[in-house]
């Protein structure tokens, strides 16, 4: 495993350091439509599927933010829907809490919260860590070749 200071100090050094930067955030980005396949995958087999909730899940937007500085490299996953009344709480669904209205009622009263099967996201996410992380020491390894050579 190469230290990550020594690769961001070659880099500053170095004169297309643009060119680098954009090659690893490229190279980090390539497991994310296999993460994205298996959140939707998961949200489709475990949430109800009465009433289209599974589909509603599934459907969510998912970006990744990649951040690269000179102590860490982060890719971060964020799961997200706009709504009828804003924006959704994809984080409480993750956790297994629903708010859904009573059938046919509308009013502000007559919501309620549904328990469903906690993890639809972070599951497939944490499975999908040692892609990411081969991704980065891919691109680490990239960077290092462009450098050296």
């Amino acid at each position: 495993m190469t230290d990550w200071r020594i690769v961001a100090a070659q880099i500053r050094a170095f004169d297309d350091r643009r060119e680098i930067v954009k090659a690893m955030r490229k190279a980090m980005r390539e497991p994310l439509p296999t993460i994205r396949t298996a959140i939707r995958a998961r949200a489709i087999s475990t949430m109800p599927a009465g009433g289209g909730l599974n589909r509603w899940v599934a459907a969510s937007r998912i970006n990744a933010t990649v951040k690269i500085d000179s102590r860490r490299v982060q890719v971060r996953l964020k799961g997200g829907r706009n709504s009828r009344g804003g924006r959704s709480d994809m984080a409480a669904i993750d956790r297994g809490r629903v708010r859904a209205p009573s059938w046919g009622h509308r009013t502000k009263a007559s919501w309620h919260t549904v328990e469903v099967t906690p993890g639809y996201f972070r599951a497939p996410a944490a499975d999908a860590a040692g892609l990411v992380n081969a991704s980065i020491d891919r691109a680490v390894d990239g960077a290092l070749d462009q450098l050296r050579g």
